[in-house]
Parts: structure tokens; sequence; C-alpha cells
């Protein structure tokens, strides 16, 4: 059965408020506490012992992991183990900047997070479990949420409470098991993702659609500069962060929803993307340019495609392997970087020419199917059909084209 995330607003009174903000600084307590214990620990004896055993033994120590509920609690044990995983692996590789899990900030909420247990949901209705060991008797708190209505499902399978830090209000994140929906498609579609191109689509019969992302750099740039001249992390600075957020998200999701329609369309069944984990780790492109694609929105976009395609019956493939795909000619299999020509164009001595990006999303078609789409003996796709999209509520848009959500163009 599909999962999918749902974002919801909490909408709950000042003292149930209180009291989860309170459970969420307990949560950061218990988390900073472990990492404590465990770099002790290995001043100590030069090791760091991270298993269950030994981290419920620290746990035991620390008054504030009475403070939320029990399950909870173990849930923030596992995310100090997986940080310190994550760090081995690192470590391993010879991954050197990198360093050992830090501390979360002093006043820092984490999440208070629930699998299947230690809470309930009726309706708009969320009771919450807190245990029984708080200093102040709360044993539960129940709230109301406000959420997307188009998405009918069976059960919630996790719960997290989040503190946003920029708009600074508390949010709920669900992660549902949505009811199957039929699809008989049988298509099948390659996305490459990237800046100036957001996606590259090649469909199996050889059509492309190429989704702008200028619109999105566009904003980024100007709320960049608005930050600059601004205090950081002043109210100010916190306000313009959220706007550029939401701002993006807005454009992401024209853009994901537009794409998964055109797949209905097409009867599509399987949507395969590259495997991004890893990515920022393989960029180096100078400072200035990793700044910018280490920040750029990638795994938000995959995972909106992700959920959106589940509500239609369309798998999502985000494992594919994408070494060397925007190298490779996709007529010759010749590997070579120099083969990518100003502005997007990819052009082998083989005689292939085509845009960089298409070339590069026919190539993970082909690596996950093992089949070309393109149609013929010369190896053409059609010709692609761009597909952008503007805001007019923000300082950007040129007033001239204000209220246009989106324009295609072939």
């Amino acid at each position: 059965m599909p999962l999918i995330a749902l974002k919801a607003q909490v909408h709950a009174d000042p003292q149930t408020e209180a009291v989860l903000k309170d459970a969420m600084f307990c949560a950061t307590k218990v988390y900073n506490g472990l990492l404590w214990h465990l770099r002790r620990e290995y001043e100590e004896t030069g090791k760091v012992d991270i298993s269950r055993k030994n981290l419920n033994r620290i746990l035991k120590e620390l008054p504030r992991a009475k403070g939320y509920y029990s399950m909870s609690v173990q849930l923030t044990r596992d995310e100090v183990r997986e940080a310190y995983r994550s760090f081995f692996a690192l470590k391993k590789k010879g991954i050197k900047q990198h360093e050992a899990p830090g501390f979360r900030r002093k006043g820092c909420l984490s999440p208070l997070k629930y699998v299947q247990s230690g809470f309930k949901i009726d309706g708009d209705r969320v009771t919450l479990s807190l245990g029984t060991g708080r200093e102040d008797g709360v044993k539960q708190v129940s709230f109301r949420i406000s959420q997307r209505p188009d998405v009918e499902y069976d059960r919630v399978r996790e719960l997290s409470i989040i503190y946003d830090k920029v708009s600074g209000r508390i949010e709920a994140r669900l992660m549902v098991e949505v009811k199957p929906c039929e699809n008989n498609g049988t298509g099948k579609v390659a996305v490459d993702l990237g800046e100036t191109i957001l996606m590259a689509c090649v469909f199996d019969d050889g059509t492309v659609l190429l989704y702008s992302g200028r619109m999105i750099k566009a904003i980024r740039r100007y709320w960049q500069k608005v930050r600059a001249n601004l205090q950081q992390n002043s109210r100010r600075w916190k306000q313009v962060a959220h706007l550029e957020k939401k701002q993006v998200e807005q454009l992401l999701h024209v853009a994901t929803s537009h794409f998964i329609a055109e797949c209905v369309r097409r009867g599509v069944k399987e949507i395969a993307i590259g495997d991004l984990n890893g990515i920022r780790e393989g960029i180096d492109y100078g400072d200035r340019l990793n700044q910018r694609l280490h920040t750029w929105p990638y795994r938000k976009l995959v995972n909106m495609l992700k959920y959106k395609g589940a509500l239609v019956g369309i798998t999502v493939r985000d494992d594919i392997d994408e070494e060397n795909t925007s190298k490779t000619c996709h007529a010759c299999g010749t590997v070579s970087s120099s083969n990518r020509k100003h502005r997007g164009l990819y052009v082998c001595s083989c005689g292939w020419k085509a845009q960089a990006d298409i070339n590069g999303a026919l190539n993970i078609y082909e690596k996950v199917y093992q089949v070309s789409p393109v149609k013929g003996s010369s190896g053409r796709v059609t010709r692609p059909a761009v597909v952008s999209f503007l805001l007019g509520w923000h300082g950007v848009a040129e007033p001239k084209r204000r209220n246009k959500a989106l324009r295609a163009s072939a």
C-alpha cells in the first residue's frame, strides 16, 4: 500500500502548545545527553559504544527522558545511533571534512516522533501520549490539525510534531497509507534533474518535456540579496527565508503537478529518477556554485513526485545509478565530459547532438529499461516542449506577466 507524507498545521491552545514545546525541549536534552555521555566514554576508553544496550543504560541516567513518551525516547536514541553510523561510514571512506555528531543548539525544539503507537487521530482531532513521568503530571494532550482535504488514507503509520523555527509554528507530519489508485497504464518515463532545466523528461515514445528552473533561480537570487543586507537570524531575516521557501515550494508544486498530469494523460505507470544520495559529496565546481547546488531542493522535488504519483497509481523509482549519464553519448556510448558544450549542449564526434539534459535522461531510460526510447534509425527524439512557470506575487516577477502561473511553449 503506497505511503505518502502529509503536512498539517497544529491548532492548540497556549497551555497545550507550552506542554508540546516542553516535551520537544526534553527530546533535545535527551539527544544532547546521549552525545555527552558517548563523548566522555570515548575520552576514557578510546571507543564509542552505540549499542542499544549501552544507550538504554545512559537513558536511565537522564531525567528529561521522562518528559515525553517512552517510545519517542527510543526513537531519539535511534537518531543518535544513525548519526554515529553515518559518521563512521564517512570516516571509513576517508572523507575528512565530516566531524562527529554535534550537540543541538540550546533552546532547540526537537521533533516528537510516534510510530504506530502513542497517538490517536479522530477526524481532525489528535491525542498524544506523553508518558506518566512528567513533573507537571500531564499524561496526554489533545489538539486539532488542518490538512489538505483531497487525500483519502486508510491509517496513519507515523506522526511527528515539528517546530518550524522560520515560521515559529508547530506543525505535524503524517506518514499515511493511501488507498491504491487503479492505473492500467504501461508507459515509462525517465527524468534527469537539474538547475536551469529543473526536469528533463523523456517518455517511452520519444516525447520530451523540459521544465525550466530559471524562475526558481531568480527567486533564490533575489531573496539571497535581500538577506545579505539583514542581520542573520533576525526576525526580518527569518521572514524573508520563510517567504523564499514558500515561493520555491509553490513553483515546485506547479511543475510536479503539471508533470504528473501529463504522465496520467500519456498512460505512464512508472517514473525513473537518478539516485540523489551522495550528490553533494560528488559536486565540486568551486565554492560559489557548490553552495548554490548544495541548497537546490532536489529531495523536496522527488518527494513531491512520489506522493503525487502515489495518488494516481504511478510508481516513482529514485534508486537509479546516475554515474556518467551526463557524460555518455547516447548514440555511440563514448564517455567524455568535454562533449558537454556551452548552454547545456551535448555534441559528440559521432554526429550525435542534443540538449545535454535530454541526453542524460535518455541514458537513464536506457540504463533502467535496457532499451532506448528514441524512434527510427536516425535516433532522434521529438522536438522538446519547454514548460516554464511564473509567479506574479513576488519581487522578481515582470509586471507584464503577472497572474500567469504556468506557460508552456513548444
